[in-house]
């Protein structure tokens, strides 16, 4: 097994694809090779699976490699090399060294899961085979069984996705985890992999004190964050649950989905059309789930198109704190030029930072993003949602 001679070696953690040849070698790996390689991410690829090297060396191939992509379609099981590469990765991911993205390529992830219909049938037909070696397809089982929980991305037979604009997609999250993997553990900058960028964290202008709930700056660029599957995972209120004005007028907003990680699976979000008044509401109604004297941050997730216009006028940007007792902190108001990030994938946008009360005093936090310029028509905004997450 060896490396495309063709292709020039690129620098950085090692990517490493395991496919069935015959299913997908010609069309999606002849698009997804390539698009990676134009990313300057650093792919291993089976040049041709028919010539292979030992297994110790498929091995050591798997070992070098800090993500492993497996892709998933209807004779995968029907391929011992294929179950070999799948059982090593497993037993990396289960060490902690090695983060796996399963592909579904034009099969459901229950399919492989549960090994059912064709799929199922080739994996016993195998099993079979190899009776004799009940060790090996023990892992193998094993492997199809847990890989699949990672919740990968599908892209079904039915779907109105072009394997092109697929692996676009794909190319862009697995770019998202490299940065990630690039500034894990380095307390200068700011991990956002979840938003889906990497920005400093923006200080307040004003500092607001009172008693009980207090607004103040956020300063430490170390976070806590809760990670799941080697990813951040924040806290996020998604666009549904805002008040956005003119939500439901098709003509002003559009709802659309897109895939996210740390589980590609779909995420609903706001585009915007074409408004004059924008205005973007969201509370979060009990910190009582929050660590008491902690500070936090509520964050608006967005991203400004390339053809986005209208935004010469910065926005406005305001946290409340309601406390338990019904009365409300002075709020924090700040002004911020979305046109900067015009361009950008996702940015976040502080709308404040407070310190979590009493969990016996719980508190209501509200946030809101506005701009009321009447004559001033803007478009390409998109919200993904809000983040609440600890600032230190």
């Amino acid at each position: 097994m060896a490396p495309s001679s063709s292709a020039k070696p690129l620098k950085g953690p090692q990517v490493f694809i395991s496919f069935r040849g015959e299913d997908v070698r010609k069309h999606f790996i002849s698009f997804l090779d390539p698009a990676l390689r134009r990313a300057n991410i650093n792919v291993f690829i089976d040049e041709n699976e028919l010539l292979g090297a030992d297994l110790a060396n498929l091995f050591t191939r798997i070992e070098e490699s800090e993500i492993a992509l497996v892709i998933f379609s209807k004779n995968y099981a029907d391929s011992d090399w294929c179950l070999d590469e799948l059982a090593k990765m497993k037993e990396r991911k289960d060490q902690g060294r090695l983060r796996v993205i399963p592909i579904f390529y034009n099969l459901s992830p229950s399919v492989v899961k549960e090994l059912r219909q064709d799929f199922g049938d080739k994996f016993r037909d195998m099993q079979r085979r190899h009776k004799h070696q009940p060790e090996r397809t023990k892992k193998w089982e094993e492997a199809l069984v847990s890989v699949p929980d990672i919740k990968g991305m599908p892209l079904s037979e039915q779907s109105d996705r072009t394997d092109n604009e697929f692996i676009n997609s794909l190319v862009v999250e697995i770019q998202r985890l490299l940065d990630y993997m690039a500034v894990k553990g380095t307390p200068t900058r700011e991990e956002n992999h979840r938003g889906g960028s990497m920005v400093p964290a923006r200080k307040l202008e004003k500092e607001a004190k009172n008693q009980g709930v207090s607004l103040v700056p956020a300063k430490n660029l170390d976070r806590e964050v809760t990670l799941q599957g080697g990813y951040m995972v924040p806290s996020i209120i998604p666009a549904r649950q805002l008040q956005i004005t003119h939500y439901d007028n098709s003509q002003k907003w559009a709802w659309i989905f897109i895939n996210e990680a740390p589980n590609y699976e779909e995420l609903e979000v706001a585009k915007m059309i074409k408004i004059h008044w924008l205005k973007i509401v969201g509370t979060y109604d009990d910190t009582s789930d929050l660590t008491p004297g902690a500070k936090y941050e509520a964050v608006f997730l967005v991203k400004l198109e390339d053809n986005a216009i209208g935004w010469e006028q910065p926005v406005t940007l305001k946290l409340k704190v309601e406390q338990h007792d019904g009365s409300d902190d002075n709020r924090v108001d700040r002004n911020e030029s979305l046109k900067d990030y015009i361009g950008h994938n996702w940015v976040d946008i502080l709308a404040g930072v407070f310190v979590a009360p009493p969990r016996n005093k719980p508190a209501k936090i509200t946030f809101t993003m506005f701009q009321h310029v009447t004559d001033d028509k803007k478009k390409g905004l998109v919200v993904k949602g809000v983040a609440i997450r600890p600032t230190n």
